[in-house]
């Protein structure tokens, strides 16, 4: 019961002092081949802001801090959806693959949401 209690205050004290600080921002250059990019980076604005983070996007010229690259394949077996996160220099930050969803759209928004999580325990507070 103590240990429950105790994760419990650190989850209050994690949730009030990003709360305080308000959220971090990224900025990122998001690129892709399909129809979908505007609606997995308005999932990622959702899923980012959800873990303390606030989705800026730039220009390719632009200052970004990351370079966000996506791709989406449907079949017979589902829809699947890959993200690779790079830095400035094009070094892997991160990748996501979600597949077996019923539709493209779903695909993305399990990889937004897995992306968030990632990107949130990466990026510099």
């Amino acid at each position: 019961m103590k240990i429950g209690r105790l994760i419990l205050l650190m989850a209050i004290a994690y949730t009030t002092a990003i709360a305080q600080s308000g959220p971090r921002v990224v900025k990122v250059y998001v690129q892709g081949d399909t129809s979908r990019l505007a609606d997995f980076v308005a999932e990622c604005q959702r899923e980012f802001a959800n873990h303390g983070l606030k989705l800026q996007l730039v220009t390719f010229d632009g200052n970004f801090e990351y370079n966000i690259v996506i791709a989406q394949e449907s079949s017979l077996s589902g829809a699947a959806a890959s993200v690779v996160v790079l830095d400035r220099k094009g070094l892997l930050i991160a990748s996501v693959v979600r597949s077996g969803r019923v539709s493209g759209k779903g695909a993305f928004n399990a990889s937004a949401k897995e992306l968030a999580k990632k990107l949130a325990v990466l990026v510099p507070q």
